[in-house]
Formats: C-alpha cells, structure tokens, sequence
C-alpha cells in the first residue's frame, strides 16, 4: 500500500521549473491543455503507463483511497494512481500554490463552497465534454449536490461522500435513562431537545446539549428548522435579521443563557465530551457513524437520532459533502476522469463507512441501501424523512465564501461569548456579513 503514496519532497522535485514559468503561471489561470487521451475519449492510447496524482485530505479519507489504489490499477490497465495526502487545514493554500506554480496533479478534493475560489485559480475544469463523451451518468447524485458542484451551468466535479448537514444527533442512552428521560425518537422536538437536556445537565462536569453556534454546516442546519436561513438562494443577501432565523439564533442563545443545557454554544471539544460520557446529545454529520461503530471500549451506550422538528414542523437540512474535480494543469484529463468515476461508485459510496472513512456517496440507492443500513438504520430513517432530498448549499454569489463565513463565525462569537447583547450582536453580525457580500466577485 505504501507505495501508493507520494511524499510532498519528491512530488516538488519532480515538478521544479524556472522562476520565469512560475510568474507566468500565477498571473494566467491554468486552463485545460491538450491532451493525450484514452481510446475511450478519441485517440490511440499510449504504450506507457499514466501516472496519475491525487491531492487527497489525510486521514481515514486518504487511508481509504490508498487502500482502493490496486483495485482501481487493476480495473484501469496503464493508469497508475498516486494518492498525495493534505492536511485539510493546509490543503487548499497549498494546492493554489502548485497551481500557481505548474505543479499541482490531476485531481484534486473539493468541498461545496470552493468550486468559484477553484476555478478562478485553475484548479478545476468543465467536465461536461468528458461526461458526454464516456456518455457518464450523473443522475444518480442528489440534484441539490449536482446544483452545488456547478457554475455557470458546467458540471465542475463528481460527488464523492455527501450527507444532509449536521442533522444527526448522537446521544448517550446511559445519560438520558439515568435522568428518566425519553429517548429521541424521531418525532421528537427542539422543545423535547431543550427539557430533556437541562434534566441531563449536572453542571460543571455533564452537560445535556453541545450545539456548535458557528460553522457554515451548523448554522444553516439550526436556521432552517425555524424556518429561517443564512442567505437567499442567489447569494447576494444575508437572511439573519430574518425573523425565524432571528428564533433559531435566539434558541441557541437560551440552550446556556436561559436553560443552563449547553456550557458555550462554541461546539468546542464536543465530540471530546461526549466520547468521556460527560454530554447527553450533540449534532454534527453523520460521517462519525463509521467512526463510533469502530471503537471497541465505550462506557456507555450511543445511539443516533434525526434531527428535532421546528415549532413550525420543519427539520433543517443542507446537503453537504464533497467531490473530486480534474486541474487545469492535468495532461490526461480523460484518463484523470476514471479516478472521479472510481471513487463515485454505489459500491465505493457503501464500502467506505464501513472502512470508516465518513459519510455515504451521494446518492439515494447508497443511502437506502441495506448494505449500508446494516450499520445503522439512520441513513434510512434520513431518506424516509427527507423524501426530495436534502435542501440546497447557497454559497455568496460573488465567491468570497471564506470571508463571509469567517465574517459569521467571528461576530456570532460576540453573541455567545457575552461580549455584546444578543441584539446589538445579531446587528453587527448581519451588517458586516452583508457588506462582504456586496463586495466585488473574486
């Protein structure tokens, strides 16, 4: 397996070029070059094998892709895989900068909010000739995920993993039977949520609720199921003054200023706690189920519920997920393609969370699968629930996701820290959010 892998000193050594090349580079987006394609895609295949290179995010998500690398040389003669592993919090300053540079590889990991950001700086092509010509089906991903890999009505990258948000809540059973409470289920509510979490809490140590009040997963998720939203599905106006996000906020609020049930709305360390036995329930996606089911010595016993209903019956969603795209920079764009194709499959989509690598391919016949649901039946109950899918990722119109969202999360923090009031931080948090809208596009 190990040979699957590309260390980044020998990646950039044999990728060097002139300083001349690389301020070329920098100040002309990459765009696709012409290649030598496969049989498949028009021209005679080559007598040497394809090295194809693969920035993928490291740990259980890059271990599960190197694991795949044989099979996928043995289904694609000639095609040989190297898989780069990025940590995700360096990966995408890193990948510009070999984009930049002319030394970025083939394929590269996307997640829902970077194809504008992507594709300004060449990290991505149009895959719709490559689609049309291998006649590839792309019907069988969720229409909501599809909508968000594309821009400007191309087709930038094919799903890989995908959820519908942070809407599972992982609960101690021990905890809420200790307190006599009911266990969720799934008509339960955010006011079920709220009272039973304030009997759980024993301050300072246990707490009954973590929520995580920043986060572009998170935050949509809680203002959706008040009826509310983050912004307008063009991306051009911030929706928190909106009065049922103004609820959902407020309820995050009243979780630790009113009920005592959550000790910082700051998400941090969550998942932490809740593994030591010191949180009845906290929520984010579902990719921890591959996680949990593989740790042998659990104190207690955990479960995972859907989502709580709104006062008005709505259970917030927001697909979200991620999905491989091809460089600019790729000389074999039509062979680079297999490795999207590969890691799409339903079979991939399945095997996967059990090789406890997150959440499930994207699409309906892997979630409703009864492969899959031998884990656990949450990823049923969630397409029974959710019927037309999980509801859309908006992303600002003129690409400045980062700004924006870290505009959100700094000025929420002003809420939940008490540096300001619940009113005046609401304000300042929605007036500076909606000036980085306004800015010019990126």
């Amino acid at each position: 397996m190990n040979q699957s892998r590309i260390s980044r000193r020998d990646f950039l050594r044999g990728s060097a070029i002139t300083a001349a090349t690389v301020f070329a580079a920098a100040c002309t987006p990459a765009t696709q070059p012409a290649a030598q394609t496969s049989a498949e895609g028009g021209e005679a295949p080559s007598s040497e094998d394809i090295t194809l290179v693969f920035h993928s995010r490291l740990g259980a998500h890059a271990d599960w892709h190197i694991s795949r690398v044989p099979l996928f040389e043995e289904q694609n003669p000639g095609l040989k895989l190297q898989v780069d592993e990025l940590d995700g919090g360096e990966m995408y300053p890193k990948i510009y900068a070999m984009a930049a540079s002319g030394t970025v590889g083939d394929v590269v990991w996307t997640y829902l909010n970077n194809p504008p950001e992507h594709k300004a700086k060449g990290v991505m092509i149009s895959l719709d000739d490559i689609i049309a010509a291998k006649s590839f089906d792309t019907s069988v991903f969720w229409q909501s995920l599809r909508d968000a890999l594309t821009l400007e009505g191309q087709l930038m990258a094919i799903p890989n993993h995908a959820h519908f948000g942070t809407i599972v809540y992982y609960y101690n059973k021990d905890l809420y039977e200790a307190a006599g409470q009911e266990l969720p289920s799934v008509d339960w509510t955010v006011d079920d949520l709220v009272e039973r979490s304030k009997a759980i809490t024993q301050e300072p140590d246990t707490w009954g609720f973590r929520a995580s009040g920043t986060g572009q997963e998170h935050i949509p998720s809680y203002l959706r199921t008040f009826g509310g939203d983050l912004l307008n599905a063009e991306g051009t106006q911030c929706l928190l003054m909106d009065e049922k996000s103004q609820a959902a906020l407020r309820w995050l609020y009243d979780l630790r200023f009113t009920h005592n049930a959550d000790p910082c709305i700051c998400g941090d360390q969550m998942r932490e706690n809740f593994v030591a036995g010191k949180v009845g329930a906290f929520n984010t996606t579902p990719g921890l189920v591959a996680e949990f089911r593989n740790v042998p010595d659990w104190t207690f016993t955990w479960e995972a519920a859907l989502a709580p209903v709104g006062p008005d019956g709505l259970r917030g969603s927001q697909v979200s997920g991620a999905g491989f795209c091809i460089t600019g920079n790729s000389k074999h764009p039509n062979e680079a393609f297999q490795v999207l194709d590969f890691y799409s499959t339903m079979e991939d989509g399945i095997e996967h969370v059990f090789g406890g690598a997150g959440s499930p391919g994207g699409r309906n016949d892997v979630w409703s699968s009864e492969r899959l649901n031998e884990i656990n039946p949450i990823y049923k109950t969630t397409v029974e629930k959710y019927p037309d899918g999980p509801l859309p990722w908006y992303r600002p119109a003129n690409g400045r996701v980062s700004e924006f969202i870290d505009t959100m999360n700094n000025n929420l923090q002003s809420i939940w820290t008490e540096q300001l009031s619940f009113e005046e931080g609401l304000e300042q948090t929605y007036t500076l959010c909606q000036e980085v809208l306004d800015r010019d596009p990126i």
